[in-house]
C-alpha cells in the first residue's frame, strides 16, 4: 500500500536504524539504546498488528514509567496509530471521563491504574503496564527471558512472545499522529488534534532553528503527557538522532541533583519552565559552573510567561543563553523564539515567528499598527487538524487557516512579538495550564457545596496559583480539608486549589456572574486576617500546622518523620507552599541550603530552632 503522502517519521525510522549503538534515553532507571528502542518499535508493530490495531486508531497511554510512555509513544508514530498521552496521576473519574472522550481501541495502563468502568472497556484491548521495566539492564533482561510468559502478561514482557517486524502499514501525512486533552475534569474534554504533518513542521524548525544534530543532548523531566514534555523531549530528540535526558523527577530537595546530573550527563539543552528557572536560580546559585561548559548551548524556557528580570538573572548567574518561546498546545509547542541567534533576540519579548506568520487584530478583527495591543492571531504548518469531534469549537478559533490564540500581544516595527495578557481564562501553575472551569465544576459536584468560583493568584517562584472560593450548601458544614481531600479523589494533584476560603456568599452582579474584583478583594482581606493570626504552641506544633494547610490534610495525620514519600499531598507546588508558609510564620528567610535540607518535618523543626537559637530535639 502506497500512500501520496507519506508521513516524514516512516523515513525518520529508517535513518535511526543505522545507529542502533548510540545512546537514545537515558532515565531514572538506565538507558535504552537506538538498536533497543528499534527491536522493541518492531515488536509493537507485531503487537498493534495482533490486537487489531490499524492506521488512525487510538491509543490511550498512561503511566508513570518515562521510558514505557516514550517507548510507545513512538512505535505508535510509526504505524500511524493516534496516541493519547493521559495523566497516570488522574483519579478514577477524571481518567473514565477522558477514556470516554477519547473512544479509544486500545489502552496502555500502568498496573496500578484502575478506576475505567468495565463499560469503556467493552471491545477495547487493555494492556498493564509494568512500572520500570523498560530500560536497558543486563540482568533484567536475563531475567525477563527466563520469566515464563504468562497469558496475560504486562508490557514489556508479553513482547517476548511478539518477533520483530519491519512491516509497518503505510500512512497519510494528514494521519492524526495525537490528541493532548487540555481541559475536562468536568466540562466537555477539548483533545487538541495534531497531524503528522503538524508534528514534523515543528520537528524541523527546531532542528534548524536549534541547529541541531545527533550530538544533542537535551534534559527535559517535564512531563509527557503534556507537549512540552514529549514534543521538545523525546520526539524532538529521536527527530535528530540525539539523547534525551529525564533521570529524575523534579523535587525541591533534589535540585542540587538535577544540577550535578546536567553537568554529569555533557548536557547540551535545558527545556525548562519559568517556575523551573527560578527554582535553580535560588536554590542551585552554587553550582554557578554547571552550564558553562563548551558542549552547553542554551536553555529554553517554555509554557509560561518569563518575567525580564528572573531572564536576565538567570543569564548573567549561570552564564549561559535562555531561549524564550511561545507556542501553544494547538501549535503542536512553539512558534516563536526569541533566540539562540542575535536576530531574534529581544529581551522581555517572544521573539519573531518560525515558519509560521503572526499578526495582532482587534475585537473587529482588523490588523492593528506596530505596538497596539490586540489578539493575537497565529497561521502555519503547526497549526492543529482542530479540536477532537468538536467542529463548532474548532470553527470559533479557526479562520482561512489562521488560528486565535486567544493571548493579546503587540508586534513592534521590527517583527518582535510582545505577549501582553490573556484572553482566554487559564492559570498558569509550575508550568502547568489549569482551568479554572474545570476546578469550579469538580468543586460544585462534592455534595455540600452550593456553589464555588476559581483564580489565578500571583505566587512566587511558581506563576500562579489556584485559589477557590466555596459556598456551603444551606445546613451543610464543610472544611477546607474535606474540600481538598473530596478534590483530590476527583481530579489530578496539579488542579488542586492551593487556598480554599469558604464564604456564607460571594457578591455578584445582575446577571448573577461573580464580581471577580470583589471576590478577590474578599480573599486578600482574609489573607490578612490569618497573616495577622499568630500561631500558638511550640516550633514542632506550628511547622506541623504550617505542613498540613500546604499539604491538605489534617495535623493528627502529620508525623514529625513525614516526608514527600510518605505524605499524599506532598508534592513539589506544595513544597513551595510549605517553604513560604514557614518563613511567614516564622518571621525567617530559609536559605538555599537550608531548603535543599528539608526532606522531613523534623529538618524543618530543627533548622527552625537553629535559627531561633534554640536547642533542637
Amino acid at each position: 500500500m502506497s500512500t501520496p503522502h507519506p508521513s516524514p517519521f516512516a523515513a525518520a525510522f529508517d535513518a535511526r536504524l543505522s545507529q542502533s549503538r548510540s545512546r537514545f534515553m537515558v532515565g531514572r532507571g538506565g538507558s535504552l539504546s537506538y538498536g533497543a528502542l528499534a527491536e522493541r518499535v518492531a515488536r509493537l508493530t507485531t503487537l498493534f498488528a495482533r490486537l487489531g490495531l490499524a492506521p488512525s486508531d487510538r491509543v490511550v497511554v498512561a503511566s508513570r514509567d518515562d521510558c514505557a510512555v516514550v517507548s510507545l509513544f513512538l512505535a505508535l508514530l510509526r504505524n500511524g496509530l493516534t496516541v493519547v498521552p493521559l495523566n497516570p496521576e488522574a483519579r478514577p473519574a477524571e481518567l473514565a471521563r477522558l477514556v470516554e472522550a477519547a473512544d479509544p481501541r486500545a489502552l496502555f495502563l500502568d498496573q496500578a491504574l484502575d478506576g475505567v468502568p468495565e463499560a469503556q472497556l467493552a471491545g477495547r484491548r487493555l494492556v498493564r503496564i509494568r512500572p520500570d521495566a523498560l530500560l536497558d539492564d543486563p540482568l533484567r533482561a536475563l531475567l525477563d527471558r527466563l520469566r515464563p510468559l504468562a497469558a496475560d502478561a504486562p508490557f514489556p514482557d508479553l513482547l517476548r512472545g511478539c518477533a520483530p517486524t519491519d512491516a509497518a502499514p503505510a500512512f497519510d501525512r494528514e494521519t492524526t499522529a495525537y490528541i493532548i486533552f487540555t481541559s475536562g475534569t468536568t466540562s466537555r474534554p477539548k483533545g487538541v488534534e495534531i497531524s503528522h504533518r503538524n508534528l514534523a513542521a515543528q520537528m524541523a524548525a527546531f532542528a534548524r532553528h536549534y541547529r541541531l544534530d545527533a550530538d544533542a543532548r537535551i534534559f527535559n523531566v517535564l512531563p509527557l503527557h503534556h507537549a512540552d514534555g514529549i514534543t521538545q523531549g523525546a520526539v524532538l530528540a529521536f527527530w535528530v538522532g540525539g539523547t534525551i535526558l529525564s533521570p529524575l523527577r523534579l523535587r525541591i530537595d533534589r535540585v542540587g541533583e538535577l544540577m550535578e546530573r546536567l553537568h554529569a550527563l555533557d548536557t547540551t539543552h535545558l527545556v525548562a519552565v519559568p517556575s523551573m528557572l527560578s527554582l535553580l536560580l535560588d536554590l542551585g546559585a552554587h553550582y554557578r559552573d554547571a552550564f558553562r561548559r563548551p558542549a552547553f548551548r542554551f536553555v529554553v524556557s517554555t509554557a509560561a510567561y518569563l518575567d525580564a528580570n528572573l531572564w536576565a538573572r538567570f543569564e548573567e548567574t549561570f552564564g549561559t543563553r535562555v531561549v524564550n518561546v511561545y507556542g501553544l498546545t494547538e501549535t503542536v509547542c512553539e512558534i516563536c523564539y526569541c533566540g539562540p541567534d542575535d536576530a531574534t533576540r529581544r529581551l522581555g519579548t517572544v521573539g519573531k515567528p518560525v515558519d509560521a506568520e503572526v499578526r495582532v487584530l482587534d475585537d473587529d478583527d482588523r490588523a492593528l499598527p506596530p505596538g497596539a495591543p490586540g489578539e493575537l492571531w497565529l497561521k502555519g504548518e503547526q497549526i492543529m487538524k482542530g479540536y477532537f469531534r468538536m467542529p463548532a469549537e474548532t470553527t470559533a478559533v479557526m479562520r482561512d487557516g489562521w488560528f486565535r490564540t486567544g493571548d493579546l500581544a503587540t508586534i513592534d516595527a521590527d517583527g518582535f512579538v510582545r505577549i501582553v495578557g490573556r484572553k482566554k481564562d487559564v492559570i498558569s501553575t509550575a508550568g502547568m495550564n489549569v482551568y479554572p472551569e474545570d476546578v469550579t465544576g469538580t468543586l460544585r459536584a462534592m455534595p455540600g457545596v452550593a456553589d464555588a468560583v476559581t483564580f489565578g493568584a500571583p505566587v512566587e517562584p511558581w506563576g500562579e496559583q489556584v485559589v477557590s472560593c466555596v459556598i456551603p450548601a444551606l445546613g451543610a458544614t464543610l472544611s477546607e480539608r474535606e474540600i481538598a481531600g473530596w478534590f483530590l479523589a476527583h481530579a489530578s494533584p496539579e488542579k488542586l486549589p492551593r487556598e480554599i476560603h469558604l464564604f456564607d456568599e460571594l457578591p455578584r452582579g445582575p446577571s448573577g456572574k461573580f464580581v471577580m474584583a470583589e471576590v478577590r478583594r474578599l480573599v486578600e482581606e482574609r489573607r490578612a486576617v490569618r497573616q495577622r493570626d499568630a500561631h500558638a504552641g511550640s516550633v514542632a506544633t506550628r511547622v506541623v500546622a504550617v505542613a498540613a494547610a500546604a499539604f491538605k490534610c489534617d495535623p493528627a495525620a502529620l508525623a514529625l518523620d513525614a516526608s514527600a514519600e510518605t505524605t499524599p499531598g506532598w508534592s513539589s507546588l506544595a513544597h513551595v507552599e510549605f517553604l513560604i508558609g514557614l518563613e511567614a510564620e516564622f518571621d525567617l528567610r530559609l536559605e538555599p541550603g537550608d531548603v535543599m535540607r528539608i526532606h522531613r518535618l523534623a529538618d524543618a523543626v530543627a533548622l527552625i530552632e537553629a535559627h531561633a537559637g534554640a536547642p533542637c530535639g
